[in-house]
Protein backbone atom coordinates (compact mmCIF):
# COMPACT_ATOMS: atom_id res chain seq x y z
CA UNK A 1 0.00 0.00 0.00
CA UNK A 2 1.66 3.26 -1.47
CA UNK A 3 -0.88 5.66 -0.10
CA UNK A 4 -0.70 5.70 4.12
CA UNK A 5 -3.38 7.41 5.75
CA UNK A 6 -1.48 7.77 9.09
CA UNK A 7 -1.38 11.98 9.24
CA UNK A 8 2.22 13.35 8.83
CA UNK A 9 3.58 14.82 12.16
CA UNK A 10 3.36 18.94 12.01
CA UNK A 11 6.80 20.40 11.77
CA UNK A 12 6.43 22.64 14.40
CA UNK A 13 3.61 23.56 17.11
CA UNK A 14 2.75 26.78 18.25
CA UNK A 15 3.36 27.84 22.30
CA UNK A 16 -0.23 28.68 23.93
CA UNK A 17 1.21 30.57 25.98
CA UNK A 18 4.36 32.69 24.77
CA UNK A 19 5.75 35.34 27.00
CA UNK A 20 9.15 36.82 24.92
CA UNK A 21 7.00 40.09 23.19
CA UNK A 22 8.91 42.07 21.00
CA UNK A 23 7.52 45.11 19.37
CA UNK A 24 8.42 45.54 15.60
CA UNK A 25 7.69 49.18 14.67
CA UNK A 26 7.76 50.29 11.08
CA UNK A 27 8.27 53.38 10.03
CA UNK A 28 8.09 55.04 6.72
CA UNK A 29 10.00 57.91 5.56
CA UNK A 30 9.84 60.38 2.20
CA UNK A 31 6.62 58.16 0.96
CA UNK A 32 3.99 61.71 0.57
CA UNK A 33 4.07 61.42 -3.24
CA UNK A 34 3.43 57.57 -3.01
CA UNK A 35 -0.34 57.45 -2.70
CA UNK A 36 -2.21 53.50 -3.34
CA UNK A 37 -4.92 53.24 -5.52
CA UNK A 38 -6.64 51.57 -2.96
CA UNK A 39 -7.44 54.16 -0.47
CA UNK A 40 -5.28 56.59 -0.37
CA UNK A 41 -4.60 56.52 3.39
CA UNK A 42 -1.21 55.28 2.87
CA UNK A 43 1.48 54.15 0.52
CA UNK A 44 0.98 50.68 1.18
CA UNK A 45 -2.69 48.37 1.41
CA UNK A 46 -1.30 45.66 2.04
CA UNK A 47 1.46 45.26 5.39
CA UNK A 48 2.49 41.35 6.07
CA UNK A 49 4.73 40.44 8.79
CA UNK A 50 6.75 37.26 8.67
CA UNK A 51 8.84 35.82 11.59
CA UNK A 52 11.11 33.58 10.52
CA UNK A 53 12.87 30.45 13.02
CA UNK A 54 14.96 27.95 12.71
CA UNK A 55 15.96 24.71 14.60
CA UNK A 56 19.51 25.13 15.78
CA UNK A 57 19.91 21.71 16.38
CA UNK A 58 18.42 20.68 13.05
CA UNK A 59 21.21 17.84 11.95
CA UNK A 60 20.64 15.88 14.86
CA UNK A 61 16.91 16.51 15.59
CA UNK A 62 15.72 16.77 11.88
CA UNK A 63 14.70 13.82 9.18
CA UNK A 64 17.88 12.63 8.17
CA UNK A 65 18.66 12.03 4.33
CA UNK A 66 21.28 9.51 4.52
CA UNK A 67 21.60 8.67 1.04
CA UNK A 68 22.21 12.69 0.03
CA UNK A 69 24.18 13.23 3.27
CA UNK A 70 22.94 16.38 3.11
CA UNK A 71 22.41 18.21 6.60
CA UNK A 72 18.80 19.41 6.89
CA UNK A 73 17.77 22.57 7.64
CA UNK A 74 14.79 23.08 9.75
CA UNK A 75 12.97 26.73 8.82
CA UNK A 76 9.76 27.79 10.07
CA UNK A 77 7.90 31.21 8.92
CA UNK A 78 5.37 32.35 10.93
CA UNK A 79 3.06 35.19 10.25
CA UNK A 80 2.72 38.39 12.56
CA UNK A 81 0.02 40.78 12.07
CA UNK A 82 0.84 44.80 11.71
CA UNK A 83 -1.66 47.70 12.97
CA UNK A 84 -1.63 50.85 11.08
CA UNK A 85 -1.00 53.51 13.75
CA UNK A 86 -0.54 55.97 11.26
CA UNK A 87 0.02 56.70 7.36
CA UNK A 88 3.33 56.49 7.83
CA UNK A 89 3.64 53.38 10.98
CA UNK A 90 2.89 50.23 11.59
CA UNK A 91 3.49 48.28 15.19
CA UNK A 92 3.02 44.11 15.75
CA UNK A 93 3.98 42.00 18.28
CA UNK A 94 6.50 38.93 17.73
CA UNK A 95 7.52 36.30 19.89
CA UNK A 96 10.95 34.67 20.39
CA UNK A 97 9.16 31.28 22.13
CA UNK A 98 6.39 31.51 19.41
CA UNK A 99 7.44 27.46 18.75
CA UNK A 100 7.33 24.86 20.68
CA UNK A 101 10.87 22.82 21.40
CA UNK A 102 9.85 19.31 21.02
CA UNK A 103 10.88 15.64 19.47
CA UNK A 104 9.20 15.98 16.47
CA UNK A 105 10.89 13.37 14.32
CA UNK A 106 12.01 10.65 17.34
CA UNK A 107 15.22 11.74 17.23
CA UNK A 108 15.54 14.48 20.12
CA UNK A 109 14.17 17.98 21.08
CA UNK A 110 14.23 20.16 18.40
CA UNK A 111 15.29 23.77 19.45
CA UNK A 112 14.03 26.69 17.69
CA UNK A 113 15.47 29.61 17.58
CA UNK A 114 13.81 32.98 16.13
CA UNK A 115 16.57 34.26 12.91
CA UNK A 116 14.33 37.71 11.29
CA UNK A 117 11.25 39.14 11.39
CA UNK A 118 10.47 40.56 7.56
CA UNK A 119 8.03 43.01 6.46
CA UNK A 120 7.06 42.82 2.86
CA UNK A 121 4.50 45.66 1.66
CA UNK A 122 2.61 46.55 -1.99
CA UNK A 123 0.68 49.42 -2.98
CA UNK A 124 -2.46 47.18 -3.74
CA UNK A 125 -4.15 43.96 -3.35
CA UNK A 126 -2.77 43.23 -6.73
CA UNK A 127 -0.47 40.57 -6.86
CA UNK A 128 1.40 42.06 -9.62
CA UNK A 129 2.42 44.90 -7.48
CA UNK A 130 5.66 45.34 -5.98
CA UNK A 131 6.70 43.37 -3.02
CA UNK A 132 9.02 45.99 -1.18
CA UNK A 133 10.71 43.17 1.86
CA UNK A 134 13.20 44.89 4.87
CA UNK A 135 13.96 42.85 7.46
CA UNK A 136 15.31 42.83 10.63
CA UNK A 137 17.92 40.59 12.48
CA UNK A 138 17.19 38.45 15.51
CA UNK A 139 20.52 40.28 17.17
CA UNK A 140 18.44 43.67 16.38
CA UNK A 141 15.47 42.01 18.04
CA UNK A 142 16.89 40.91 20.94
CA UNK A 143 18.92 44.15 21.31
CA UNK A 144 16.21 46.46 20.19
CA UNK A 145 17.78 47.49 17.50
CA UNK A 146 17.18 49.56 14.47
CA UNK A 147 17.44 48.65 10.58
CA UNK A 148 17.03 51.39 8.03
CA UNK A 149 16.45 49.89 4.30
CA UNK A 150 16.17 52.40 0.62
CA UNK A 151 13.42 51.60 -1.87
CA UNK A 152 13.62 53.48 -5.24
CA UNK A 153 10.48 54.64 -5.93
CA UNK A 154 10.56 53.84 -9.75
CA UNK A 155 9.35 50.39 -8.60
CA UNK A 156 6.21 51.72 -7.10
CA UNK A 157 3.49 50.99 -7.77
CA UNK A 158 4.85 48.14 -9.87
CA UNK A 159 7.76 47.21 -12.22
CA UNK A 160 6.85 47.69 -15.98
CA UNK A 161 8.32 44.28 -16.82
CA UNK A 162 6.20 42.30 -14.21
CA UNK A 163 5.93 41.06 -10.43
CA UNK A 164 9.43 42.16 -8.73
CA UNK A 165 10.16 41.63 -5.15
CA UNK A 166 12.53 44.93 -4.13
CA UNK A 167 14.97 43.97 -1.41
CA UNK A 168 16.10 47.68 -1.21
CA UNK A 169 19.23 48.72 0.06
CA UNK A 170 21.01 49.30 3.55
CA UNK A 171 22.27 52.21 2.49
CA UNK A 172 22.47 55.97 -0.09
CA UNK A 173 26.02 56.57 -0.51
CA UNK A 174 26.58 55.60 -4.08
CA UNK A 175 23.50 57.64 -5.05
CA UNK A 176 23.96 61.58 -5.81
CA UNK A 177 22.59 64.21 -3.52
CA UNK A 178 20.00 65.45 -6.04
CA UNK A 179 18.84 61.92 -6.84
CA UNK A 180 18.14 60.45 -3.22
CA UNK A 181 14.86 62.04 -3.34
CA UNK A 182 13.56 59.19 -5.58
CA UNK A 183 14.13 57.02 -2.19
CA UNK A 184 11.68 55.88 0.45
CA UNK A 185 13.26 54.40 3.74
CA UNK A 186 11.56 51.99 5.24
CA UNK A 187 13.17 51.47 9.03
CA UNK A 188 12.20 49.00 11.46
CA UNK A 189 12.37 48.76 14.93
CA UNK A 190 12.08 46.14 18.02
CA UNK A 191 11.98 46.70 21.77
CA UNK A 192 10.96 44.06 24.59
CA UNK A 193 7.70 44.93 25.81
CA UNK A 194 7.19 46.30 28.78
CA UNK A 195 4.74 43.71 30.09
CA UNK A 196 8.33 41.02 29.87
CA UNK A 197 10.74 43.20 31.72
CA UNK A 198 11.54 42.29 35.44
CA UNK A 199 11.13 44.41 38.43
CA UNK A 200 8.01 46.58 36.72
Amino acid sequence: AATSTAPTPALRKLNPAPAQAYEIRLTLANVSDLASAADGKSAFTVVEGTVQFDASNAARCGKSNALSGQVPTMSSHESFRLSRISATEYVGIVYADMLLDEDYYGRGVCHWTLTEARVAMRAREDAADTRFVAELSAQKVFDGGTQARYFWKGYYPRFERGKHTDFGSDRLDRVSDDKRGEFFTVTMTARKTASDVPGR
